[in-house]
């Protein structure tokens, strides 16, 4: 089972064993926006620089601007600091040659790797006569490295901001610098973002979005926008983070984020939990505000990882305290522990949080099944569900565009004959975390209810080998519908919440309406009226496109059984 696979090489669909079995009851709790996400530089690891590569930029930088002719150059006592911070001995001292580029050092790949836990402590090596964060804004080159337009959002991201639509994650905290999440938030809503970047405390004043972000290490792009207001706020330095915390103009921010912590669960996705800051956080929402119980109603503190290593460690053992014994330690970190990156959990989420959503909305359409026959249902969306995570086929950013994709033109198609907004943004089946559903204003007559039945019951198809749904996220409009095959026929298949929507839907593409289409309405199906007197009389040869009702099909079915073959009967595959 998935339980024992590496966080590497875990798959989408392995993940979502994991979410079903060990891990359901954290699954449940982020569709309904129970979870605080904390985010670390794992989730921009394919599209920004890791530690690796701002190590050796700030090591070159120095070397660089080192006055060879001089009897003292400030530069070259910089970097013979940060070496002697790398520990070298006299001998790999000598092997330097400090006109040669330092990818080129023979002991670079060493240095690189004894600094790389004290990346901290070389960010606060001072250059004489610059200021004290010269090689974090400098050296690193926060501009070009973290707040490069041209860099697009990567898998992690694009599902954050789908979380942040569905209203699964209203509280991120992260310490990265980039600003991808806000980039792929706006690349979904380009109207206007789901999220409320918070870096200093007058940002608390803005009003609130769908989601609140606190970059609690600063933002790169507002530093670079406005440097006189957001430069200082940039955390990298080891004086830095120790400080942080007690800084008056941090208060406001610090207050924020302990009380996100006191308040909500955390799932932690790609943070190493290294720094002293975060730390001390933790340690203090749980100790000197209220604390998390040990075992609750589900876990309190997850990490995505492959496993659990001693910053991690060290939180369990401060947050749980005297729950957090020998006796008990293995129990609590085996329930603290998702082993699966952030790629394969964050896609895994997504789909739990739809999948999720349309069981709940199935629920609720009126209609004489018993919960046998909902559950019968419930299996059906799994199905579709599992189906989707198996086309991961390596391509996960192409996975996750297409879900994006074809789940937007088919609610944009569903709720108002039209395709989604362009160029990339993002239908969300509601915008309220699963347990909001009951009670959603509007739902009885939006008819995702039904629509959620229909898709049951396709599942159930697929699972029998009734027929084969395929989804393609293609450019050409009358190519977007979902496919539907058996051995007698192929057709697109089209879901509109009622005649209006289908009307409007066949006024703006005639051809996505055709023949060979099947239409599934959630409401009652219109009487249609001749649209002209002159229409050819007679047959034509030409078979009318296929029209289902599932509310029809609610009301006259007693059980899932005569559901399911009226929705055959209708098909008529």
């Amino acid at each position: 089972m998935a339980y024992n696979l590496d966080a590497a090489s875990i798959t989408t669909l392995q993940t979502l064993g994991l979410l079903d079995g060990q891990f359901k009851q954290v699954a449940d709790g982020v569709a309904e926006d129970r979870y605080a996400l904390w985010l670390g530089s794992g989730i921009s690891f394919e599209r920004v620089d890791g530690l690796k590569q701002v190590i050796s930029r700030v090591l070159e930088f120095l070397r660089g601007q080192i006055d060879f002719g001089g009897n003292s150059c400030r530069f070259q006592n910089a970097l013979d600091e940060t070496l002697d911070l790398a520990g070298l001995t006299p001998e790999e001292l000598a092997q330097i040659d400090f006109h040669t580029e330092f990818a080129f050092w023979s002991n670079s790949d060493a240095i690189i790797t004894r600094l790389h836990n004290k990346y901290a402590q070389l960010l606060d090596v001072q250059v004489s006569g610059e200021d004290s964060d010269y090689l974090l804004w400098h050296g690193i080159d926060i501009a070009s490295t973290f707040a490069n337009p041209d860099i697009e959002p990567d898998v992690e991201h694009l599902c954050l901001a789908v979380l942040i639509e569905e209203g699964a994650v209203s509280e991120i905290a992260t310490a990265n610098w980039d600003g991808l999440i806000e980039r792929a938030a706006k690349e979904l809503s380009p109207e206007q973002s789901q999220i409320t970047v918070c870096v200093k405390p007058e940002d608390l004043r803005a009003p609130k979005s769908r989601a609140r972000l606190y970059k609690f290490h600063g933002c790169a792009e507002s530093a670079v926008k406005d440097e006189a207001g957001y430069r200082r706020f940039l955390i990298g330095r080891q004086s830095q983070i120790h400080g942080w915390a007690s800084k008056p103009e941090n208060a406001l921010i610090v207050n924020s984020l302990v009380s996100v912590l006191a308040s909500k669960p955390t799932l932690m996705v790609g943070l190493s939990a290294q720094d002293a800051n975060i730390q001390a956080l933790f340690a203090f929402a749980a100790n000197q505000i209220m604390p998390w119980p040990w075992p609750g109603d589900r876990p309190s503190y997850i990490f995505s990882e492959n496993r659990i290593g001693r910053d991690q460690r060290g939180i369990l053992e401060n947050v749980y305290g005297d729950s957090y014994t020998t006796q008990t330690r293995d129990e609590i970190e085996a329930s603290s522990l998702i082993r699966a990156y952030a790629k394969p959990l964050l896609i895994a989420l997504v789909l739990h949080v739809l999948c999720s959503k349309l069981r709940r909305l199935s629920d609720l359409a009126p209609s004489q099944l018993s919960v046998p026959d909902k559950e019968e249902l419930h299996s059906g969306i799994i199905i579709l569900r599992n189906q989707i995570a198996s086309a991961e086929d390596g391509d996960r950013l192409s996975l996750v565009r297409n879900i994006i994709r074809i789940s937007s033109n088919v609610i944009g198609l569903f709720r108002d004959g039209e395709l989604g907004p362009e160029p990339r943004g993002y239908n969300p089946v509601t915008s309220t975390p699963i347990h909001q559903l009951a009670t959603e204003r509007g739902l009885s007559a939006s008819g995702l209810k039904e629509a959620a039945v229909a898709l049951g019951l396709l599942g159930i198809g697929v699972r029998e080998g009734l027929w084969e749904l395929q989804a393609k996220a293609a450019e050409n409009d009358s190519e977007r519908a979902i496919q539907i095959s058996s051995d007698n026929a192929h057709l697109k298949l089209l879901f509109v919440a009622n005649s209006q929507v289908a009307l409007n839907l066949e006024v703006g593409d005639e051809q996505i309406c055709a023949s060979k289409t099947v239409v599934i309405y959630s409401s009652e199906i219109a009487p249609r009226f001749t649209r002209s007197p002159h229409s050819t009389p007679g047959r034509t040869g030409k078979r009318a496109r296929r029209e289902v009702s599932i509310k029809r099909l609610l009301g006259d079915s007693d059980n899932f059984q005569e559901l399911m073959q009226n929705f055959r009967t209708e098909l008529a595959l």
